[in-house]
């Protein structure tokens, strides 16, 4: 057996005797290769392989543990490796075969497709009153819905129960047969969702106990990847599995809980597991190899202010580099993390990644990387000349112009349509075409055309809506004007942002939508020249998207940076990461609602602490600079962050000196003194001067708004917690369970935070 260098921690879960374990694992703590020798040393100690069973999260995760065990474990049979999805499936297609579940359409449902059921069932059951309050709000409608069916779906309660426990309006009461009436409609179409490949299995088990047989107690070892990921139904099935014979490890961190809109629950991994399994021994790999102290201290800074969580330090281990993180404070941060990637070579941007808390923030990005012929791939998301939002603003552009008219009339009955749906105008979609097509065999003056060929039969908003865009692109032909107010004139005559709002499903897609309107709409209008002179440009780009695309496909040696979500950065690693948009509307994400909630609090400190901790040798962080005299709109988790301490403990931990010197007037924090003291590092009080009063407090502390605390006190009403935030104002509860609302403006005078 080949020698391996383990920490004590990792020794202890490889070696450990047959059992049920709960390990709690940091990021970067070479769990997979502790995994891997674990399975190695049960099957060295005469454990059958084939009664080995390993869930990993998700393919690439599977992919990558399989290969490990494999150089692990090579001269061993191995145990198959699965993904949650893919044992459902798997079990799917049996009661398939045995008669137990009817076959099904294998084209899964998409999201759209299941959004557009939605919908036409809630125009079927809901009447007078609630179907006109369900037109005027569809997004909330079917958003509410769609959820539903997705929160009765990670779990085995039934949907009148789960109605009750989130406790909602009676005037959502409807639900219920919404999910009927869905369920009906998906078991007719024989349509399943990712979702259902996993409770349609777990549920034939439920309603028909004599099904357990097939697949409990045919495992010994059961060992379950980012446990804490894991939701009700998943959980449901690995009871089943495991039955009385299995012993059960399962792995995770919650503090890098990030899925929960997919039903994951972080209690699994915090106290559920071990109320299921009070025999269950917990285990921790608390070491991270892949990123040094300073990004230990301010990750752990920051997720220290979630109440959710176990509470392990994450450490850096002594063999693990240094890592170098930068606070960049920029009135473009665009152009920050350009002139950042410019000084990258172009080999090295394989090992680059830009995180966006959601798709809209890279539109800019994407566009200033083409303008600088700086390769990139994006993963899991179109380009930017495919958007639609994109495609459109072109259209309206080449009408002003006057390069419209040189386009055939079929390639402007298309470019037409688009700009149709730009608000949608509410016709038939064939009546769109009709028009377009009789408006194409013009040269110009097309908005006035437009007037003289609306339609006497349609109903009065039809008309309005129809009116507007002529009004519109009358505006829009006129010369000459400053592209930007092109933009902005058509933006509000056609009251574009109103009009996605109203026809989105969502509220999510459709303030992704206006986002990513206005990041195209702010790079076309800071570039310099009229229209045309705009166009040719973002012809050029579009050409250098092509450019790039071809030279990448053709060198695959070419270096690239990553640009993508936080979401699908899960469980990977950079050697630079670049993090813009940590500002109070982007990280923390507000634009789906006004207020703020411990509970979203949490959630979005988790994903800032996944996107920092993905980072190798450099970690780039980007805030708003002040502008024009204007307060920075700095985001609450750059005050939790502790920059000044994390920086000088890592510091004094990393020049060998152990001695990391404050101020006596410094108020240290809980994690600077564990941190310290499990380093061996001392931390040395200087007297200060009564002069040096005013610069001691750190930015964590200094100008920190007083609701961004958890507990306030008031000079009249007493202490009290903080449980939400709006735009202009905060609630705070006290002693007698009353929620209050206070302004933002007058806080101060009333308000001191309590620790």
């Amino acid at each position: 057996m080949p020698a391996i260098c383990l920490t004590d921690e990792q020794n202890t879960i490889v070696n450990a005797p047959p059992g049920h374990y709960v390990i709690t694992a940091v990021a970067g703590s070479g769990k997979t290769t502790t995994l891997a020798h674990r399975i190695r040393y049960l099957l060295e100690q005469g454990y059958d392989s084939k009664r080995i069973l390993i869930l990993m999260f998700n393919r690439a995760a599977r992919q990558d543990f399989s290969k490990q065990l494999a150089e692990v474990a090579a001269n061993h049979s191995r145990p198959e490796v699965r993904t949650f999805h893919a044992m459902g499936y798997r079990l799917y297609q049996r009661f398939i075969r045995e008669g137990y579940l009817p076959q099904f359409n294998q084209q899964i449902l998409s999201e759209k497709e299941i959004h557009f059921q939605i919908w036409r069932i809630l125009n079927k059951i809901l009447q007078d009153d609630a179907l006109r309050e369900a037109k005027k709000n569809k997004k909330e409608h079917v958003e509410i819905g769609y959820q539903f069916i997705e929160t009765v779906k990670n779990g085995i309660q039934t949907p009148k129960v789960v109605l009750s426990s989130l406790k909602m309006e009676t005037r959502f009461d409807y639900l219920l047969a919404l999910f009927d009436h869905y369920e009906q409609w998906r078991k007719q179409s024989a349509r399943i969702s990712y979702t259902d490949m996993l409770y349609d299995p777990v549920m034939a088990i439920v309603e028909q106990p004599q099904l357990e047989n097939i697949v409990k107690n045919k495992m010994d070892i059961l060992l379950v990847d980012e446990y804490q990921d894991t939701n009700d139904i998943q959980h449901e099935l690995l009871k089943r599995i495991a039955g009385t014979r299995a012993k059960i490890t399962v792995v995770g961190d919650p503090d890098q809980t990030i899925y929960e809109f997919r039903g994951a629950n972080p209690d699994y991994i915090i106290k559920g597991f071990a109320q299921e399994f009070p025999d269950a021994t917990p285990l921790n790999l608390s070491y991270s190899f892949r990123y040094g102290h300073t990004v230990s201290l301010l990750a752990n800074h920051l997720i220290s202010q979630n109440k959710g969580r176990v509470g392990l330090l994450c450490r850096s281990h002594s063999s693990t580099p240094q890592t170098k993180v930068l606070r960049h404070e920029c009135r473009d941060e665009t152009q920050g993390v350009i002139e950042i990637l410019k000084a990258i070579s172009q080999p090295e941007l394989r090992q680059c990644a830009i995180l966006a808390r959601v798709w809209s923030q890279t539109v800019g990005i994407e566009l200033a990387l083409l303008e600088n012929l700086i390769p990139y791939q994006i993963d899991g998301h179109r380009g930017v000349f495919s958007l639609t939002e994109t495609r459109s603003l072109r259209g309206i552009l080449e009408i002003s112009s006057q390069d419209f008219r040189q386009f055939s009339p079929e390639q402007r009955k298309h470019k037409l349509d688009l700009l149709f749906h730009f608000p949608h105008v509410g016709l038939p979609d064939t009546q769109i075409k009709a028009i377009c097509a009789n408006l194409s065999q013009f040269d110009d003056n097309w908005g006035h055309q437009l007037q003289e060929m609306i339609p006497a039969d349609l109903n009065k908003i039809q008309s309005i809506k129809l009116k507007r865009l002529g009004r519109a692109l009358v505006k829009v032909e006129k010369q000459p004007r400053p592209v930007k107010q092109i933009l902005m004139d058509y933006i509000d005559d056609t009251d574009l942002y109103e009009g996605i709002r109203s026809l989105s499903l969502s509220h999510d897609h459709a303030e992704e939508k206006i986002s990513t309107l206005k990041g195209v709409a702010r790079f076309v209008s800071q570039r310099q020249g009229d229209a045309r002179e705009v166009l040719h440009h973002l012809d050029q780009l579009e050409d250098n998207a092509k450019y790039l695309s071809l030279k990448q496909s053709d060198n695959r040696s070419e270096g690239a940076i990553h640009l993508t979500t936080i979401h699908r950065a899960k469980g990977l690693e950079w050697e630079t990461v670049l993090i813009p948009g940590l500002n109070d509307r982007t990280i923390p994400y507000s634009y789906r609602s006004d207020t703020i909630g411990h509970a979203q609090l949490e959630s979005e400190r988790r994903l800032l602490y996944v996107a920092m901790t993905r980072a190798v040798s450099t970690l780039h962080l980007f805030v708003p600079k002040n502008q024009d005299n204007q307060p920075i709109a700095c985001s609450r988790f750059e005050y939790e962050l502790n920059f000044e301490q994390s920086m000088g403990l890592a510091n004094a931990i990393n020049d060998g000196s152990n001695n990391f010197e404050t101020l006596d007037s410094d108020r240290i924090s809980k994690i600077t003194e564990r941190y310290s003291e499990e380093m061996g590092c001392t931390i040395v009080k200087q007297v200060s001067k009564s002069s040096d009063n005013a610069q001691s407090s750190s930015f964590s502390e200094k100008n920190k708004p007083v609701w961004f605390s958890h507990r306030v006190a008031h000079c009249v009403l007493g202490e009290g917690q903080v449980t939400s935030e709006q735009n202009g104002s905060f609630s705070v509860q006290f002693g007698d369970d009353q929620n209050r609302t206070f302004s933002k403006e007058t806080a101060e005078r009333f308000f001191t935070p309590i620790g």
